[in-house]
Order: C-alpha cells, then sequence, then structure tokens
C-alpha cells in the first residue's frame, strides 16, 4: 500500500474518530461477515458502529485524535466499537455480542480519559447505565420527600389530636 493511500486512510479515520471520548477494542476472529453485519444492525439501534480497521493506521488516527496508549490493544485482528450514550453503554453492548459469538472478544478500550483493559470494560458492562442510574436517584429523592411529607403531616395531626383531646377535656369539665 502506497503512502498516499495510507495518508488518505488515516485521514479517514480521523474524521470518523474526531470528537472521540470513548471506544472498545475488540477482536472478531472467526466471526463469519453475516453475523458481523447483524452485530452492525444492533450497534446501529443503539447509535453506536464497528468498524474493522487496520491496526497501524487506526493507532495513528486515535494518537492524532487525542487518544495515546491505545496502540498496546491493536494487536491482532481488531476492529473500534465507537458511540453509544456513554462507556458503560458500549460495554454493556460488547459484552452482549461477545456472550452470543464465540469469536468476539473484548481487548479493551478508551473511556474517561484513560486506557482500559479488558476486565475494566467486563466491570463497566456489569455497572447500572446512565439513565438507570438517574432513575435510582429520583427515585430516592421522591422518598425522601414522601418521607419528610409524613413528618410534617404527623406533627399537624398530633397537634390536632391535643387539640381536640383539649377541647374534650373542657366539655367534660363543664
Amino acid at each position: 500500500m502506497s503512502k498516499r493511500l495510507k495518508a488518505l486512510m488515516v485521514k479517514e479515520l480521523e474524521s470518523d474518530f474526531a470528537g472521540l471520548d470513548r471506544c472498545v477494542i475488540v477482536s472478531l476472529t472467526g466471526v463469519p461477515v453475516i453475523a458481523s453485519d447483524k452485530m452492525r444492525e444492533k450497534l446501529a439501534g443503539r447509535k453506536a458502529r464497528l468498524q474493522i480497521v487496520k491496526n497501524t493506521l487506526a493507532a495513528v488516527a486515535l494518537a492524532e485524535v487525542g487518544i495515546k496508549g491505545i496502540d498496546t490493544l491493536l494487536v491482532g485482528p481488531s476492529a473500534v466499537m465507537t458511540g453509544g450514550v456513554d462507556i458503560v453503554d458500549l460495554a454493556k453492548a460488547a459484552a452482549e455480542m461477545a456472550k452470543g459469538e464465540a469469536g468476539f472478544t473484548v481487548k479493551g478500550g478508551y473511556g474517561e480519559g484513560k486506557v482500559l483493559s479488558s476486565a475494566e470494560i467486563d466491570a463497566l458492562s456489569k455497572m447500572p447505565g446512565r439513565e438507570e442510574l438517574l432513575a435510582m436517584l429520583a427515585g430516592a429523592m421522591a422518598a425522601t420527600m414522601r418521607n419528610f411529607a409524613g413528618v410534617l403531616g404527623a406533627v399537624q395531626r398530633k397537634f390536632l389530636y391535643g387539640l381536640t383531646a383539649l377541647k374534650d377535656k373542657s366539655s367534660a369539665a363543664a
């Protein structure tokens, strides 16, 4: 492959990776083309994509967009998963695909400004996603507000019980 063609391919990859703050590097060794196409379709539903890359060109392009140190993961047949809501969503997608296809393995990734190992990607895939965490936070806040409202209501009820008891005592004495 000529240097000019390589430079063009790096530019193309740089434009694909521009603004990238998360990715997962995977291996598709032994995965049939039909299966990889189905994976791409599933990822498109999550607003993510799977791109098979030439390691050296991908390493140069990723370094150009500010992702350094990921070249250690680009060994052997590699593909880059990008997109998704956040790194947790991308890790969950990678874990789902690894369960469904024997040749699909997660090599590692990049997120939150650092290179992540395959074990870290696996741990991220087991975490609740952003939406789930927000729902849990909203539920906790609603429960706190309900409890606070109950406490305020209890103060009023006890005050009214006291007034009623005082009124009954006054009317019984008269």
